[in-house]
């Protein structure tokens, strides 16, 4: 059975990677066809109404990365693409109480001083170094890797073109080098002497990056550089909540491509990659539907496209074991709540929260003990006792998504054992939930831990609902050995696989994970010449 007729391209995945990539693709005037699994676009990058009138994240959940260049392109603030400024957010620290997050930089730096007047002094300083290395990496966002090991004349004025492209960075070669290899930890104590002041700053690669990570992992550092990552016009917008959740990032890429005539089917679940005389030429739906095209594209994870829909003969034996191979087993856990109020976090108006104000994230990482512990009970096998985390509750400057006079609350934290063999069952998740409402009552004694509606998220639920590889939203870890000539394998990092007509899209190809729309918007060139 065919659906009749031949596509331009035919992308596995409606996550918002893949809708990018065929919206740039259809407004080249190619004929685009988007296959979705789910009901609901999206992949990962999706809002859910799981209870009657509220609206929730279930995986991504932040808006900090999503690049201009693809906003302005693809006109997604006329397809309801809007961003919401969030409140100032806060670090509960551990004999200090509510460190608030200012936007100000000079009361942030008063902040600080709480712990160390040298620090205080230290954090413009430190700003202004990452400000200075940022534009060399995001300058590589926009890279189409290459095999640096590959021979001949294309080859060496490929190589000779991206030194010259990206020659800025050889003045900042050691901090760049430092960056890439050492750990957030390591790296802050080179500028700030508190532990406060390091926990504060090093958080978010130690905790929230989604990987598994101590805070004196190697290679970690670099991801002190997320704030400084997203480079473009105010026309853009700025960082924030998504007006409406989520989901609407898809959405927009969905109706932005529809103008130029991409198609989308949700429902429509891929069980096969067409393979024909050793090149991919199509797809083979779960109903039987045979959907041909000049292009497959790969929203989807490479471990699974390359598992489960590329026919085993079609892709050589080594580049499938390399596949299997990439590393990035999630250990952290999301918990979503339905509550009649926020949180009453203890001490906010004494920290100087704005009366009539409440914040949108609070971090609840005490101290590089606290967050050190909780990783090594993962390493034994345990839940940790006091799970780190970042609690979230959009609906204080996005009340529409929840019902009136209610709210949602979106814990995302670690560690929980993960992998084979690991538990992830009913009475596991019930002492998981329990030691998460204890943790968040020694810091909000007036908290009645009553709620309306829940939803606990492990590691194997993102790979079951997302097909999310080990659950990690990455499809493999963000590190040296993954990243750009490597990603998803050496060799093979443009884009491009070892099957012709065979791409990626999605966060299995450069530069990974995170709602920035890159590895759609590069796929697309990459497809386009391809089939011209």
């Amino acid at each position: 059975m065919s659906d009749g007729g031949i596509h331009d391209a035919v992308i596995i995945g409606g996550g918002h990677n893949g809708l990018i990539c065929g919206a740039y693709l259809a407004r080249a005037g190619r004929k685009v066809l988007v296959l979705e699994r789910r009901d609901i676009l999206g992949g990962a990058c999706v809002t859910e109404e799981i209870w009657p009138g509220y609206r929730v994240n279930t995986a991504a959940h932040m808006l900090g990365l999503m690049q201009p260049r693809v906003i302005l392109d693809l006109d997604l603030m006329a397809h309801g693409y809007d961003v919401v400024p969030v409140t100032p957010g806060v670090h509960l620290v551990e004999g200090a109480g509510p460190v608030v997050l200012w936007k100000d930089p000079s009361r942030l730096q008063a902040e600080l001083a709480r712990f160390s007047a040298r620090d205080a002094a230290a954090y413009p300083r430190f700003q202004a170094h990452l400000a200075r290395v940022a534009p060399v990496f995001r300058r590589m966002l926009w890279e189409i890797p290459f095999d640096p090991a590959a021979t001949g004349p294309r080859a060496l004025l490929r190589l000779a073109g991206f030194g010259w492209r990206n020659r800025a960075a050889l003045p900042l070669f050691n901090e760049l080098t430092d960056l890439l290899s050492m750990s957030v930890h390591d790296y802050v104590a080179r500028w700030f002497e508190s532990e406060e002041v390091r926990v504060i700053l090093g958080y978010y690669p130690a905790g929230a990056a989604g990987q598994s990570n101590s805070i004196h992992t190697p290679g970690t550092a670099y991801l002190l550089l997320r704030n400084h990552m997203r480079d473009g016009p105010d026309a853009a917008g700025g960082t924030g909540l998504v007006r409406g959740g989520m989901g609407r990032v898809a959405e927009a890429a969905a109706a932005s491509g529809a103008r130029f005539g991409m198609a989308v089917r949700t429902g429509a679940e891929v069980a096969e990659v067409i393979v024909e005389g050793g090149r991919a030429t199509g797809v083979r739906l779960a109903d039987g539907t045979a959907i041909r095209a000049r292009a497959v594209i790969s929203n989807a994870a490479a471990q699974h496209l390359f598992a489960d829909l590329v026919p085993e003969a079609a892709a050589p034996a080594d580049y499938r074991r390399g596949v299997s191979g990439i590393h990035g087993e999630v250990t952290s856990f999301k918990i979503h709540l339905a509550l009649e109020r926020p949180i009453p976090f203890r001490g906010l108006a004494e920290a100087g929260y704005p009366e009539g104000e409440y914040p949108v994230q609070v971090t609840l990482a005490p101290s590089l003990a606290y967050v050190e512990r909780a990783y090594a009970e993962m390493k034994a096998g345990r839940i940790a006792g006091h799970p780190y985390m970042t609690v979230q509750t959009p609906t204080v400057v996005d009340p529409g998504l929840a019902p009136p006079g209610r709210h949602l609350v979106s814990i995302y934290g670690g560690h929980v054992p993960a992998g084979p063999g690991s538990d992830q069952g009913t009475a596991m998740r019930e002492v998981l939930f329990g030691r998460v409402l204890d943790t968040i009552a020694a810091h909000a004694p007036d908290f009645d831990r009553r709620w309306l509606h829940r939803q606990i998220l492990l590691p194997r639920d993102y790979e079951n609902i997302f097909r999310l590889p080990g659950g990690s939203p990455h499809h493999g870890d963000l590190t040296m050995d993954q990243l750009f000539f490597r990603r998803p394998l050496a060799g093979h990092a443009d884009y491009r696989t070892p099957v012709p007509g065979l791409f990626l899209c999605g966060a299995s190809a450069h530069p990974g994970g995170g709602v920035t729309g890159v590895p759609g918007y590069n796929a697309a060139r990459v497809v386009a010449a391809a089939l011209q």
